[in-house]
């Protein structure tokens, strides 16, 4: 072996011995500020959506169609994980109706559940379901890609969903327990 191959040798195998030992990682905490708490917090729109709610009233409003007004029964479950299920109960003739304007009924119900997103500066809640495309068209009044524009009135929340233009498509009045 030359004389100058050999000293390349002796740093590539040290390189290699003692490369992952010098490269080693020591494990150092992340600096984080406080999360905030108290009224107008994400972590306090979340403590207050956490429970069961019941639907008060809900009303329909389908492009080109007779808006449907308090035909269904309902509950609202949104857990400390941001999981939310919507549970409707339609009356017979409103199903009909919900059917052909798109909304997917099964044996009087409609059901959504999924993760959510809350946006605080939009006063909105969105669905984000797993393998559901980020973006595509809405195909009616209370299509999950839809957010849902809340408002707060003591123990009541209203949820309503909007098209493009803003113009209000569902409203649904909440109670919870």
């Amino acid at each position: 072996m030359s004389s100058t191959r050999f000293p390349l040798l002796v740093i590539a195998l040290l390189a290699i011995v003692l490369g992952p030992i010098a490269c080693k990682s020591t494990p150092v905490a992340a600096r984080t500020s406080p999360v905030p708490t108290g009224p107008g917090t994400l972590s306090e729109a979340r403590r207050f959506l956490t429970g069961k709610w019941t639907l008060v009233t809900m009303d329909i409003f389908p492009p080109g169609e007779a808006a449907i007004h308090d035909a269904m029964t309902g509950t609202l479950v949104y857990d400390e994980f941001a999981n939310m299920t919507v549970d409707l109960h339609l009356k017979p003739d409103t199903a009909e109706l919900a059917s052909r304007i798109g909304i997917p009924v099964s044996d009087g119900s409609v059901i959504t559940t999924g993760r959510t997103v809350i946006d605080m500066n939009n006063h909105s809640l969105s669905y984000v379901l797993q393998g559901q495309p980020p973006v595509r068209p809405s195909t009616h009044p209370l299509d999950i890609n839809r957010p849902r524009y809340w408002e707060v009135t003591g123990e009541t929340l209203t949820l309503r969903t909007k098209d493009t233009d803003g113009k209000v498509l569902s409203v649904s009045v909440w109670k919870k327990g």
